[in-house]
């Protein structure tokens, strides 16, 4: 195997399978030209005993997903949306402030609040329903009118 030889038909497979999975065009390029930059880079690193494409594509998506949680911890917005404003980061901070602040005054003032706030924990609606002794439907109605509440308290104010 000649690894000099086989990294460049890697190269064009990388272009294929990132423009079919994650990006168009010029983006696919740079993936692919990443990936590749690494897997050179850690030659050293590679099984040549192992076929090298699988190798690179594993790189690339590494690199991928890493580009990707760097821009999602970033606030910014996912690539096709360019259109669209990001959120800032203290505005959600302040949006999650308000939302909690709402719960806890509403908590005192009606039981759907509980219900919706032990949905939000990730319980299921039947379990909720179980553990206060409610029949489902009733769990399934108060979680409605807790976000309404919720809703129109956050509209309002």
């Amino acid at each position: 195997m000649n690894f000099d030889h086989d990294i460049v038909e890697v190269y064009f497979a990388l272009i294929a399978i990132a423009r079919s999975q994650y990006y168009q065009d010029e983006r696919a390029h740079d993936l692919a030209a990443d990936a590749v930059t690494k897997a050179i880079e850690h030659r050293k690193c590679y099984d040549e005993s192992r076929p090298l494409l699988p190798w690179c594509r594993a790189i690339m998506r590494n690199l991928w997903i890493n580009t990707e949680t760097r821009l999602s911890t970033m606030s910014t917005i996912r690539l096709g949306d360019w259109d669209n404003e990001g959120g800032c980061e203290a505005d959600q901070h302040v949006r999650c402030k308000d939302i909690t602040d709402a719960v806890s005054d509403m908590a005192g003032k009606s039981v759907c609040i509980g219900c919706l706030v032990e949905h939000a924990r990730g319980y299921t609606v039947s379990e909720i329903a179980k553990a206060n002794g409610l029949a489902e439907g009733t769990v399934k109605r108060r979680i409605h009118e807790a976000r309404k509440m919720l809703r129109q308290r956050l509209e309002s104010g």
